[in-house]
């Protein structure tokens, strides 16, 4: 299966790969394997591990699985104001999807969200350096696996001792192309944790239920 998806539309182009034998990428991309269990090969000569992140270009891929490709993230410049005004009008804020007052002010800003099967992927720009999500360990589904994959610009996973904001004792860093490793246990558990800007930068989220 190849199928091109809409969500980051008209920003980001990504499209979903499913029992792919051979696909050509012909440009730079950022690939995701969405797979719990089976390895892509890249050339046939590198495997890119389960829930792993990577940027290519150039290249052939085996995908016994699901994938994505993220194409055009390379070309988006968080520092040029049109782009950014442009993102910000056309993805919904954390105020708008809430409601909430403590997310009037929030630089977060979401694109829709796709739903893949037992997937759901969408992209969140955060308008604004060193700008931490709410601090959480539980989810709407007790039994999902959360990732954040970077897009554009760099940005952490904070663990946390607490709700506190000052209790951070870990930090799993993020740069385009990357994912971080599970942060869940085998009885599915999360410690307090949340995601933080270190530049203004677009990630996206996937959750597998």
């Amino acid at each position: 299966m190849n199928q091109k998806l809409s969500f980051g539309e008209p920003f980001i182009e990504s499209r979903y790969l499913e029992a792919e034998e051979s696909f050509d990428v012909t440009n730079s991309a950022i690939l995701v394997n969405l797979d719990k269990e089976q390895d892509i090969m890249i050339n046939k000569e590198f495997a890119l591990g389960a829930l792993k992140a990577l940027e290519v270009h150039d290249v052939t891929i085996s995908v016994p699985g699901k994938a994505l490709l993220i194409v055009g993230a390379d070309t988006i410049q968080l520092n040029d104001r049109i782009t950014m005004k442009s993102l910000c009008d056309v993805w919904k804020s954390n105020y708008q999807l809430t409601g909430l007052p403590q997310h009037k002010n929030s630089p977060y800003f979401k694109s829709p969200k796709e739903t893949l099967g037992n997937v759901a992927v969408n992209f969140c720009l955060v308008a604004d350096p060193d700008a931490p999500s709410g601090i959480h360990k539980e989810h709407a589904d007790p039994h999902v696996q959360e990732l954040h994959v970077q897009i554009v610009g760099e940005g952490a996973v904070d663990l946390m001792k607490s709700q506190n904001p000052d209790s951070r004792y870990a930090s799993l860093p993020l740069t385009a192309g990357s994912t971080h490793m599970a942060t869940w246990n085998k009885e599915g558990e999360y410690p307090w944790h949340r995601y933080r800007s270190v530049t203004p930068c677009i990630f996206m989220g996937v959750e597998i239920h």
